[in-house]
């Protein structure tokens, strides 16, 4: 692992389909939770020991999560969705990093569709019948970097470039945040979810 790169690790964990919201989002934040003890393991396999490895996660006022009582800790980022947890933690001194994932037959593909209809994004080179997902988890992932509110579906983010679908399944995708910033994002379908991170 190069020394600039994050660690970003995905647990795959139970769903139950008919069992209440409230339910499935406390095995989410379990799961995320278990994501974040893995990615600490590796990130210190990867980078060395530190003084933060002890600590455990929280989240701030926005409810951004990061590492409790250490202001140098690396940057955090944690998604969970419908049978997938993940949890990124930054390279050392990177600002910034922010992990999504979506499940394949998520119910807002249709609204994506039309927004990106009304904002040309669709027009962009997506490849592949995924890429409302794409569009979504690309832009998610720059939120959660940006530790700022995202407004309804993304409206205010724009993907600028999508690069070409390589043979594993991923596409990079260029997004200009809230604040003008310009991020690139990797997404990638991996068995039954959209995955997307960026740095």
């Amino acid at each position: 692992m190069d020394l600039l790169d994050p660690v970003i690790i995905w647990l795959p964990f139970a769903h139950e389909p008919d069992a209440p919201r409230a339910h499935m989002r406390e095995l989410g934040r379990q799961a995320s939770r278990a994501a974040f003890g893995v990615a600490v393991a590796a990130w210190k396999s990867a980078h060395g020991p530190s003084a933060w490895h002890g600590a455990a996660l929280e989240h701030d006022a926005q409810g951004a999560p990061r590492i409790a009582g250490h202001r140098a800790a690396p940057f955090v980022s944690i998604a969970h969705t419908r049978g997938l947890a993940g949890c990124a933690i930054a390279a050392p001194g990177a600002p910034s990093i922010g992990i999504d994932a979506e499940p394949m037959h998520a119910s807002v593909i249709p609204a994506l569709r039309a927004l990106a209809e009304e904002t040309g994004e669709a027009r962009l080179p997506w490849n592949d019948d995924a890429w409302p997902l794409r569009l979504w988890c690309a832009k998610e992932s720059v939120v959660k970097a940006e530790r700022i509110g995202a407004d309804a579906l993304g409206r205010s983010l724009r993907i600028e470039h999508v690069g070409a679908l390589s043979d594993e399944g991923k596409q990079n995708v260029v997004v200009r945040s809230h604040r003008d910033r310009v991020f690139a994002v990797v997404t990638a379908v991996v068995g039954d979810h959209v995955r997307a991170w960026t740095a």
